[in-house]
């Protein structure tokens, strides 16, 4: 899901050898969800990435759902990271999702997307694709496994130098935590991970802190599989992310 979500999950390519994610609909570090943004309901991120050694660029961005239908959702959405080290911050990224159980009962959601679409040649283009398939087990969670390639092949690489455009992702979602107090409504569980020794590679963890259902912040910690590919070094960089829903549907019609 996305607030179990963010970027958003995330990355871009700063250089060849650094990354902070621009996001669809994620969950915490990784875009392994079939979560997408529901019709006309845009959703603002702010999202930080931060530590003694160093700190990505401030993800501030805008995914709205797009399509009507119940059967294939879809999202579109932008992700602008500043301050950094490119002339252009400005990322784009979309989504197409089969909802669980819409090709039958027991059928898993399904989700390909592509994120990290800039326009500077080399930079930030990285056009990170990824898949994802994902079930709900009753009031076990949801888990959520799927794999991601880098079209551009001069981006995604190792500290080395090598180049490492795939690579796996698992993530898992818990139950609500329902907590019903003023001010904080539930508490969500979120687990998840990327391979490979690039600087998308890491695994990540936290909880999810909604105020309403439609106001949230996420926050823990990331271990990067490669430090070498993170800001100053970071083996870890802890995480806080702000999401805010709001609803450009009509309302119903009141009843007579």
């Amino acid at each position: 899901m996305k607030q179990a979500l963010k970027a958003v999950a995330l990355a871009l390519a700063l250089t060849a050898a650094s990354a902070a994610q621009a996001t669809p609909s994620t969950d915490f570090w990784t875009p392994a969800t079939t979560y997408v943004q529901p019709y006309l309901v845009p959703h603002l991120t702010y999202d930080t990435y931060f530590g003694e050694p160093g700190a990505y660029p401030i993800d501030t961005g805008i995914t709205i759902g797009v399509l009507p239908w119940e059967r294939l959702q879809g999202e579109v959405g932008f992700d602008l990271l500043y301050p950094g080290k490119t002339k252009n911050g400005f990322l784009l990224n979309a989504k197409l999702v089969v909802p669980e159980g819409a090709l039958g009962e027991l059928a898993p959601g399904l989700s390909l997307g592509v994120q990290n679409v800039g326009f500077e040649k080399d930079v930030n283009d990285l056009y990170l694709v990824h898949a994802t398939v994902a079930k709900t087990f009753g009031g076990l969670g949801n888990l959520a496994v799927g794999a991601y390639y880098g079209l551009n092949d001069k981006l995604l690489l190792s500290s080395t130098g090598a180049k490492q455009r795939t690579g796996a992702m698992v993530a898992y979602t818990s139950p609500d935590i329902p907590v019903k107090l003023p001010g904080l409504d539930k508490i969500v569980v979120l687990a998840d991970a990327m391979t490979g020794k690039n600087a998308f590679g890491a695994v990540g963890a936290g909880l999810g802190f909604y105020f309403t259902p439609a106001i949230d912040v996420l926050t823990g910690p990331v271990f990067f599989l490669d430090k070498g590919t993170q800001p100053g070094g970071a083996s870890m960089l802890w995480t806080v992310q702000l999401d805010v829903d709001f609803d450009l549907r009509a309302p119903a019609p009141a009843a007579k």
